[in-house]
């Protein structure tokens, strides 16, 4: 290679590198599903280094179980789920579920790209698979839901290969969760794995765009990790306007207030792998599919004298681990973040005093979603309320 035709070359990888806004084409006949991310704006995975993964449950501390005379119950007022799917849960081929489309609805434009497309579920969960027609020709097939006003979004994703392609003609596959506006635009966040010649990484990222093209790309937080899993819990929570926050595995890895993203409610969830590889069919899998309203429980109306609530998840005989808290604030509620966890939680609600005295439980543990409400009640009509 001659010294001119060398920097030409860095010259043009830069300006793919550095280049603020992106236009891909949208085919009229197709539904405007998301696009991909280029993976030109996606960092490059650092060789030698590893993942960690965080426990999704923490330990705040251990707690009996035993349930002492109290006077106060805990009742649920609202639930938050919106809906839950586990994917998994039945075997139906592709034409069993084109036929009886209810909560999901499928398509994408790989049928007008003429690229091979295949989907169905089995015991491992929503298998979709997709190919491109040529290298370098993105294709993509996914699952849609139905409208939301929810705020949490949450599916475990599987991606098939740790590698595609080769390193001398690049090619690529997106895989992931993506949470997009229903009005006609191409605005979205997504949590998504990217795979290619080196390897497979995880990201996060915005696209704002317009009724036929995505013109703002923005990967907000990737993972530049060697060896990473193929397959990762991923947790959405959106407003839509400028708050996002995003968990992978139970770890927080991502969150901001003041985006602007552009996406008016209701909300789509998409389930949908995209390539621009031709070598073969790949399939991404996904599971445990849920919507919820909040991020937050809630539980009201506490006594007077109430300090905090735990939630507290059976460990052992007689005892339990305490995996969230939070104080009583005046008005006597407590507001709980559980968006970390895979829900539902399986936990006892616990109502304690300031010298650790508990005051009220749930006579079990309860399957909490984010958004839902409790309320602690007296039976004998005693003082309710904060201090």
């Amino acid at each position: 290679m001659t010294k001119n035709q060398l920097v030409f070359c860095t010259l043009a990888v830069m300006s793919i590198l550095l280049m603020p806004a992106v236009g891909h084409p949208v085919l009229a006949a197709t539904q405007l599903g998301p696009l991909p991310v280029l993976p030109s704006l996606v960092p490059s995975i650092i060789p030698g280094t590893t993942t960690t993964i965080n426990p999704i449950i923490p330990n705040l501390g251990s707690v009996s179980l035993a349930l002492p005379v109290q006077i106060f119950s805990i009742n649920q007022l609202k639930s938050g789920l919106i809906v839950s799917d586990p994917l998994n849960n039945e075997t139906q081929t592709q034409q069993q579920l084109q036929a009886n489309q209810g909560y999901w609805t499928y398509g994408g434009d790989a049928p007008a790209e003429g690229a091979p497309y295949a989907y169905f579920k089995d015991a491992q969960g929503l298998h979709i698979g997709v190919q491109a027609p040529s290298d370098n020709t993105w294709a993509g097939y996914y699952a849609e839901s139905q409208n939301t006003q929810g705020k949490v979004f949450h599916a475990i994703i599987t991606t098939p290969l740790s590698v595609v392609s080769n390193t001398t003609n690049p090619t690529w596959y997106e895989n992931g969760l993506y949470v997009q506006t229903s009005q006609p635009f191409i605005n979205y966040v997504t949590c998504f794995s990217l795979t290619g010649a080196w390897g497979t990484q995880w990201a996060v990222a915005s696209v704002t765009g317009n009724a036929n093209q995505a013109t703002q790309e923005h990967v907000l937080w990737t993972d530049t990790s060697a060896n990473q899993p193929l397959t990762r819990d991923c947790t959405i929570i959106t407003n839509g306007q400028n708050y996002l926050k995003v968990y992978l595995d139970g770890n927080a890895v991502y969150q901001n207030s003041t985006l602007n993203l552009q996406m008016p409610e209701p909300l789509n969830s998409y389930l949908e792998p995209q390539s621009s590889y031709s070598g073969q069919l790949l399939n991404g899998t996904y599971k445990d599919y849920y919507a919820t309203t909040d991020e937050t429980v809630k539980v009201t109306n506490n006594p007077v004298g109430a300090s905090y609530v735990d939630l507290v998840v059976p460990s052992s005989s007689g005892s339990g681990t305490v995996v969230a808290t939070a104080p009583v604030d005046s008005s006597g509620t407590a507001t709980i973040e559980v968006g970390q966890f895979d829900m539902p939680l399986g936990a006892y609600i616990k109502v304690y005093g300031a010298l650790g005295t508990e005051l009220a439980s749930t006579s079990n543990p309860v399957n909490i979603f984010g958004g839902d409400e409790y309320s602690v009640s007296s039976p004998l009509g005693l003082g309710i309320g904060g201090l």
